[in-house]
């Protein structure tokens, strides 16, 4: 996949999330500035930890954390099948299986920090407009 696609619908999806938080909290019906920034900062903020999130825990997966968990449900399932001979012996050769698949994780941080970055900014206008509220109308 074309690694500009996967940001593009990174942001998308971070975005869409953020659209459907301002619908639940509804946006369009705030007159004051320092509601409209409130809720701009919660739509962007929970996507964009998400994604982060997301990011970290492939960053974790690439480096063997869950290896250990994923080759003992292999084992125990394997248990309850009857002449499947098994892909993995040991837990080395299981290892060395994965070593080479590593999983990408950049766009998923970006993605994620950018839209942090944005809710910090809306944070910030909505400490400027709290002190003096005004409105849109």
């Amino acid at each position: 996949m074309n690694k500009s696609l996967k940001y593009v619908i990174t942001a998308f999806i971070g975005l869409s999330i953020s659209f459907a938080f301002c619908l639940i909290d509804r946006i369009f019906t705030k007159t004051s500035l320092v509601d409209i920034f409130h809720i701009l900062t919660n739509a962007f903020f929970v996507p964009g930890v998400l994604l982060a999130c997301f990011g970290l825990l492939v960053i974790s997966t690439n480096g063997g954390t869950f290896d250990m968990l994923a080759y003992g449900a292999i084992m125990f399932f394997s248990l309850f099948t009857r002449g499947v001979k098994r892909k993995y012996k040991t837990f080395y050769d299981y290892r060395l299986s994965k070593a080479d698949r590593k999983i990408e994780f950049a766009y998923l941080l970006v993605v994620g920090v950018i839209m942090i970055g944005i809710s910090l900014i809306m944070l910030a206008l909505w400490f400027k407009f709290k002190n003096g509220d005004t409105t849109t109308s």
